[in-house]
């Protein structure tokens, strides 16, 4: 079910971007489901270490029946010293707390 996406923004920048996950090409209904997004500064960092956000804090389910959703990074979690790549995982989680990845990637920052 995972996805790479690699993302691209500008450091120190407010980030919105908008998601349409799918299966097998078909959008995936997440009602009921649970989104988590993770930001981080390597794909090997810990997730305790990870900027995290759920619906209320940066991500919005916009329509759960196509799987659509928005994420808003704001820029104090994308402001580092230098342009460069930080790592991203979002996951689905049902009622009984299992996990699976649906995407996953690189984000890109460009100098301001």
């Amino acid at each position: 079910m995972s996805l790479r996406s690699d993302l691209s923004g500008i450091a120190a920048n407010d980030l919105l971007f908008a998601f349409a996950l799918t299966y097998a090409g078909v959008p995936l209904n997440i009602t009921g489901y649970t989104l988590k997004a993770y930001l981080k500064a390597s794909a090997t960092t810990p997730d305790a270490l990870a900027s995290v956000f759920l619906s209320g804090t940066g991500l919005t389910v916009t329509s759960a029946s196509t799987g659509e959703f928005t994420w808003a990074i704001p820029a104090a979690d994308v402001s580092i010293a230098a342009p460069g790549a930080l790592w991203y995982r979002v996951d689905v989680i049902d009622t009984a707390s299992h996990v699976a990845t649906a995407m996953l990637g690189a984000l890109t920052l460009a100098a301001a």
